[in-house]
């Protein structure tokens, strides 16, 4: 009864440092190339102008270029400026954003309230 034993516990021994790493290697490569990847958990405050399409967004504080991962949500608003709440991937510079909305426009004209017009 202890032989059979004492088999299978050299056996499992022996096998399990091979499957963990084959699980690893594996896990790796796939977490990279998934599209389900991990954003950060935090969702972020940006302002910027879409890019063509909503496929881009172009940051206002330092001009950088995120990619949009759900550019559905930014379709019909291209060239715009606007502010988001997004999920960031730094590493990707990729973004997942959760809402958007869109600043308004300024009225170009005569602003009575202008010292010109004081009186």
């Amino acid at each position: 009864m202890k032989k059979p034993l004492l088999i299978s516990m050299i056996a499992f021994l022996t096998c399990a440092p091979i499957m963990a790493q084959a699980n690893q290697n594996g896990g790796a490569a796939q977490d990279r190339g998934s599209e389900t990847r991990q954003m950060s958990g935090k969702r972020t405050r940006l302002s910027g102008t879409v890019g063509a399409e909503g496929k881009t967004l172009t940051a206002d504080k330092d001009r950088r270029i995120w990619v949009v991962s759900n550019p559905e949500v930014l379709s019909g608003i291209d060239g715009r400026h606007v502010k988001v709440k997004a999920l960031l991937d730094a590493a990707l510079s990729q973004i997942r954003i959760v809402s958007v909305s869109a600043f308004a426009e300024e009225r170009v004209g005569v602003k009575f309230g202008d010292a010109a017009f004081r009186r």
